[in-house]
């Protein structure tokens, strides 16, 4: 009898571990995969689908400190998942965090390029007397703590600027890296522009394809519904949204709003394209892309009380990251501060208030991926929990 009762338990058990990783915020999972391997197996079964709502106060960030305020601090070799909280100093306080390998940070500088379903791509270049080091692309799985490393940069020049953008083929359930380059030749003033292509699982190298005739405008690719989008110039005339198909692997062109601001910077909001443009003043104004390919004017701001320290190292724009439970709209300003829109009053109010110098990189991640990450990004699985 107390054998059988013992079989009973034992079935049990993941039935109930279950119901009670069912309760627990997403960010949570990676460190419930730690207590053992039934906890382990019930987190990466299929039963279980865990997603983080749009309206969630939760989002993911690397926070790079001041050397000059924390100059033996290490935590920009982490991924903090924060959530907002108005009573805590800072605005917000750290729930949990994925380490990120060490390899990565040593005498590098890193850059995240984008994120696209629940996987991070970011580009690293280590430190050296040249300054030219060629650069690492890799791919994270923050839920996993895997990492996939791309073939390095190969350059001849003296001279380059490299910008990147992570996409998803719907079609072959395929992930792709995208990589524009500027090279100069040693003996010459003409630039040479081109792309190249990394397709996992069909192409194990970097591939040439058709490249438009300009570079993009200091910033890596957006990814939305199967396409990278870039800032550039039409021919040296006015800025454009340079999409490219993750399909056929061919550029269009997007025309901008009819607006005379300045300073253009993309971004993905509330599942569309957000452009926003810098006004005189601190004030400004951000666009939204419709499905039609048409801009509607989303809102327009000014910054209170602004920072001086912070533009002596950030660029200075809004970026909208995520609609909070209570209707205002969460912004990262000049890279380093966190604000509160409130469409209502149409006032923006700071989340952190005090003078230390940082840098955010943010990532709005909505779903987790649970699968084995090279199996991801060929295809072989192809399913995303959201």
């Amino acid at each position: 009898m107390a054998h059988d009762q013992g079989n009973k338990i034992s079935e049990l058990v993941p039935d109930v571990i279950e119901l009670i990783v069912n309760k627990l915020p997403s960010y949570c999972l990676p460190s419930c995969r730690l207590v053992c391997k039934t906890w382990n197996d019930v987190i990466l079964s299929s039963k279980h689908h865990p997603s983080i709502s749009h309206a969630s106060d939760f989002f993911l960030a690397h926070v790079y400190s001041d050397s000059r305020d924390r100059p033996n601090s290490h935590c920009f070799r982490n991924l903090h998942c924060l959530e907002l909280d108005p009573d805590h100093m800072e605005g917000v306080r750290s729930v949990a965090s994925f380490n990120l390998k060490r390899k990565y940070f040593k005498r590098s500088f890193i850059s995240t390029i984008n994120s696209c379903n629940g996987l991070l791509a970011f580009v690293v270049t280590k430190k050296t007397n040249s300054w030219l080091s060629p650069n690492s692309v890799v791919i994270l799985n923050p839920i996993t703590n895997e990492y996939f490393e791309l073939p390095k940069d190969k350059f001849k020049g003296n001279w380059f600027t490299c910008y990147y953008g992570f996409g998803f083929c719907p079609k072959t359930k395929q992930y792709k890296v995208v990589r524009s380059s500027t090279v100069r030749d040693r003996n010459s003033i003409i630039h040479n522009y081109k792309t190249e292509i990394f397709a996992f699982g069909t192409r194990p190298e970097w591939t040439r394809i058709e490249s438009p005739t300009c570079s993009f405008n200091g910033c890596h690719g957006v990814y939305l519904n199967g396409g990278l989008h870039w800032i550039g110039q039409n021919n040296l005339g006015p800025d454009v949204i340079y999409r490219l198909n993750m399909e056929d692997e061919k550029y269009e062109q997007i025309p901008f709003p009819d607006d005379d601001g300045y300073f253009p910077c993309i971004g993905i909001f509330n599942g569309a394209i957000h452009l926003t443009l810098s006004m005189e003043g601190y004030k400004y104004r951000v666009w939204k892309m419709k499905e039609d390919g048409l801009w509607i004017k989303a809102f327009s701001v000014i910054i209170p009380d602004v920072n001086k320290n912070i533009l002596s190292f950030s660029k200075s724009t809004v970026e909208p990251i995520k609609i909070c439970k209570d209707g205002k709209i969460l912004c990262l300003w000049a890279g380093a501060e966190l604000m509160l829109y409130n469409p209502t009053t149409k006032k923006m109010e700071k989340l952190i208030d005090d003078t230390t110098a940082r840098d955010f990189s943010v990532h709005n991640i909505d779903c987790f991926n649970f699968n084995v990450l090279p199996n991801i990004l060929t295809g072989k699985l192809g399913k995303f929990l959201e």
